[in-house]
């Protein structure tokens, strides 16, 4: 027993660490590309790849609860869409960044019906819709998207 302690103390002071660090690192929305790196470990992502596009780039996370969140990357480096699907909601206060208290206020006026949330603002667009075996939902800021980019191929 003894020779499991030392072992169980450094792994709980290394997830200690990790996990400030990574609090104090994450981003989303309206950030820089550097975001997406810390995104994935702050939603604790199952696997993760990269698709360059035409007008952007999308990193996709898979989580190990089974949602899947993309992530769209300007050329000018910021992530200016994301959507998210799968059987619960994501952190969104990872996916949203500094665009969540938005959300929050948007959510508490209960717009839309019960399996239905949209608004846009003219910093925001956000739509929120229940499944029957989950969640889907996407953003975007519409002054970061890209020239030339079309929005259908945000999914």
């Amino acid at each position: 027993m003894t020779n499991r302690m030392p072992s169980r103390r450094r792994w709980g002071v290394a997830l200690a660490v990790g996990l400030c660090f990574a609090s104090a690192a994450w981003a989303g929305l309206g950030e820089r590309a550097e975001s997406v790196e810390r995104d994935q470990a702050k939603l604790r992502a199952a696997t993760a790849k990269m698709t360059p596009m035409a007008h952007c780039d999308m990193h996709e996370i898979t989580t190990i609860q089974g949602a899947t969140v993309r992530q769209y990357v300007s050329p000018q480096g910021q992530v200016f869409a994301t959507t998210w699907s799968g059987p619960a909601m994501p952190d969104l206060k990872v996916v949203l960044a500094s665009h969540h208290a938005q959300y929050m206020t948007q959510a508490q006026a209960r717009r839309g019906n019960h399996h239905v949330m949209a608004f846009e603002t003219d910093g925001l667009v956000l739509r929120v819709v229940k499944l029957p075996r989950g969640i889907a939902g996407s953003a975007l800021v519409p002054a970061l998207v890209p020239a030339g980019m079309d929005l259908q191929d945000i999914r």
